[in-house]
C-alpha cells in the first residue's frame, strides 16, 4: 500500500477499480502516456515512500542522493506501466503480452521429476505476468501474499487472480495453510512466495545483501525442506510494451539436515545471491517502497551519576 494523505491510499478499492477500467478500456495512446503522469504525481505526494525508494536505490546503485532521486522517479514510472499491463491481462479484451522464456526451465524440470517447486520471487517487474507465464505449465499455482488493507480490495485481487488460474493463500492464515502448502508440493504443484516481503512470514533470517544485512523469510525454505522440493528463483522484468523476460534461476536443494540456523543460512544465501544479481541488473524495477536494510535498535549504555545511580543513554543505530 502507498498511502497519500489523510488516510487515502493510491491502491484502495475505488482507485484500483478505476485504474483497472482505464487499463482495459482506455485507448492505446492513453495507456502509453498516462502511466508516467500518474507516476510523477504519486512520486510528489507519497513523501515517506519516495524517501525510502531513494535510500534503497542509493545502496543498490552506489550513487549519490541526486542520482538515486531520478532513478526512483523512473522506478515509479516502471511500476505504473507494470501495474497497468497486469490489470489489462485480467480482461478478455487484453492485448497479448509477450513473455520471453529461457531455454533451460528449472521449474519444468522439477515438475517433470514430480517434486513440485517452491518458487521464490521478488517485486521485480510484474509477478502477475510471471504467474501467467507459469500457468502455461498447466500446473496449479499457489501464491502466498499479504492481506490487502480492506476486504473489498482483497476480493477484487483474489477474483482477478483466480480467473488466471492462481490460488491466493494469505500469509497471515492459520498453520493449517502451511500444511496444505506442503501437501500441494507433494502433489507436484507450485508454491510461490515473495522473497522481499517479511510480514507474517513465520520467521526471518538476517543475511548480507548488497553490502548490508537485510531480513529474508525462512518460510519458503522450511516448506521446501519438509516437502523435498527445490527452491527456484523466478523474476519477470519488463523489457518493453507488453514484453517481459521470464528469468528462471538456478534451483537450490534444501537438505533434510538444514535445520540449524547456520545450515539454513547457507542455503538461503544461494538464493539471496541470485536475487542480488537481478536487482543489480534491473534496479529501477525493484519495486521496494519501504526501508529494506536492517538497522539494529538503539542500545542503552549505562554510566554512573553523581548520586551513585546509573543512568542510560541511547547509542545510535548501527549501520
Amino acid at each position: 500500500m502507498l498511502p497519500l494523505r489523510d488516510g487515502v491510499r493510491i491502491d484502495g478499492h475505488l482507485l484500483r477499480r478505476f485504474a483497472q477500467l482505464g487499463s482495459v478500456h482506455a485507448p492505446e495512446w492513453f495507456k502509453r502516456s498516462a502511466p508516467p503522469l500518474i507516476a510523477a504525481a504519486t512520486f510528489a505526494l507519497v513523501r515517506e515512500r519516495r524517501r525510502a525508494a531513494v535510500r534503497n536505490l542509493e545502496r543498490v546503485l552506489g550513487a549519490d542522493r541526486f542520482t538515486a532521486h531520478w532513478a526512483a522517479l523512473r522506478m515509479f514510472t516502471e511500476f505504473a506501466y507494470c501495474t497497468s499491463e497486469a490489470m489489462e491481462q485480467y480482461s478478455s479484451r487484453a492485448r497479448p503480452v509477450h513473455i520471453e522464456r529461457p531455454r533451460e526451465d528449472a521449474v519444468l524440470t522439477a515438475l517433470e521429476a514430480g517434486h513440485g517447486a517452491v518458487v521464490v520471487t521478488g517485486h521485480i517487474g510484474s509477478w502477475d505476468i510471471a504467474a501467467k507465464g507459469l500457468s502455461d505449465l498447466r500446473c496449479r499455482i499457489h501464491v502466498v501474499m499479504s492481506r490487502e488493507a480492506d476486504a473489498a480490495t482483497q476480493e477484487l485481487v483474489e477474483s482477478a487472480r483466480s480467473r488466471a488460474g492462481v490460488q491466493v493463500v494469505l500469509s497471515d492464515a492459520s498453520v493449517f495453510s502451511s500444511l496444505q502448502l506442503v501437501h500441494a508440493l507433494r502433489r507436484n504443484e507450485i508454491v510461490a512466495i515473495q522473497l522481499d516481503r517479511t510480514a507474517a512470514a513465520g520467521g526471518v533470517r538476517l543475511l548480507p545483501f548488497l553490502g548490508a544485512k537485510a531480513a529474508f523469510p525462512s518460510g519458503p525454505f522450511v516448506l521446501a525442506r519438509l516437502a523435498g522440493s527445490p527452491v527456484i528463483p523466478v523474476f519477470t522484468p519488463r523489457v518493453g510494451t507488453r514484453r517481459y523476460q521470464l528469468h528462471i534461476g538456478r534451483p537450490v536443494a534444501v537438505p533434510r539436515s538444514a535445520r540449524a540456523p547456520g545450515a539454513l543460512d547457507r542455503v538461503m544465501l544461494e538464493v539471496v545471491g541470485q536475487f542480488e544479481e537481478i536487482v543489480r541488473r534491473y534496479p529501477w524495477q525493484w519495486f521496494q517502497f519501504a526501508p529494506f536494510w536492517y538497522k539494529s535498535p538503539p542500545c542503552r549504555t549505562a554510566f554512573p551519576t553523581r548520586s551513585g545511580s546509573r543512568a542510560t543513554v541511547p547509542s545510535g543505530p548501527s549501520r
